[in-house]
């Protein structure tokens, strides 16, 4: 594409509503769909106003009256930090179920518990996460709540505190780039004060000594930390050599990264979501949450 366009796209405004404003919130009652509460209430201060509380049930939608009484509870929270909540439990399949009332709930995010592995009966591990994202185009906050052995007890470790501190947003420079400026200003203006943006030049693409590649991509993430930047928000630029999947997790690693932001176009990113593509592999190994957002 050419520079003139790029530019064009990431300087046009959209103006989006915000994503966290009406959240799908998938509950199964396992201690990691419970422990998303944490992440929810961390989005009031970004412009959260609604959580739609979703059950699906393998068999005729009812719900126990212990977990009524969990559902009447996390309603309770929700109301006393200013948030509109409603519970819905519909019985169907998991990941077909959540993102058909995404849709007609007309959600701005979807908020999920993974931790990659699990027992069976917690179907929001694995691949409902997945199945959800292949069938929804709405943003969708993955939390990764890691499990640990404690003294022979089960455990889920925390993973929602200072969410937003440290951002890293893998950039690929297509037209997604212009939705990925909108949601980090509204971000910024919200409480984001680190952002680190990244673009992987591919080794299976370019050649190492491709110079005119290199001055190319640098020129383009200094014009977009330049349209970003401002006095209390702090955009850096990483380019890097190599293949795409190694290079996000390590660098998140290296900046200490509380958060990946990715974006995609349609219903995929980066390269979709076929198995073994670069965003599910991102998703599988990732130790952070994410956010996935549509362009």
């Amino acid at each position: 594409m050419p520079r003139t366009t790029i530019r064009k796209c990431l300087t046009m405004s959209t103006n989006i509503p915000s994503v966290f404003e009406k959240i799908l919130l998938p509950i199964d009652f396992s201690e990691q769909s419970l422990m998303m509460l944490d992440c929810v209430a961390e989005l009031r201060q970004f412009g959260s106003e609604e959580v739609v509380l979703l059950h699906v049930t393998q068999k005729d939608g009812k719900v126990a009256n212990e977990q009524m009484r969990v559902v009447e509870n996390i309603i309770k929270r929700l109301d006393e930090r200013g948030f509109k909540t409603r519970f819905a439990s519909i019985e169907g399949d998991p990941a077909s179920v959540i993102a058909e009332v995404a849709e007609r709930e007309s959600v701005t995010l979807v908020g999920m518990a993974s931790s990659g592995k699990g027992r069976a009966h917690e179907f929001l591990l694995g691949s409902t996460s997945f199945g959800v994202l292949r069938k929804t185009a709405k943003p969708v906050l993955l939390n990764k709540l890691e499990v640990i052995e404690d003294e022979g007890n089960r455990k889920v470790r925390r993973a929602c505190e200072f969410l937003f501190r440290t951002a890293l947003v893998p950039i690929d420079l297509s037209i997604c780039t212009d939705r990925m400026k909108d949601t980090l200003d509204h971000l910024s203006r919200k409480g984001l004060k680190n952002v680190v943006l990244l673009h992987v030049i591919e080794s299976t693409k370019y050649g190492v000594g491709d110079d005119k590649r290199f001055a190319e991509v640098k020129a383009r993430m200094e014009e977009l930390k330049k349209d970003l930047q401002s006095e209390d928000f702090v955009v850096s630029t990483h380019v890097h050599y190599g293949t795409p999947v190694y290079n996000i997790l390590e660098v998140s690693k290296e900046v200490e990264a509380s958060l990946i932001i990715i974006g995609r176009s349609g219903k995929s990113f980066l390269k979709g979501l076929a198995l073994g593509s670069t965003s599910e592999e991102v998703i599988r190994r990732a130790t952070v949450p994410l956010l996935v957002i549509s362009c």
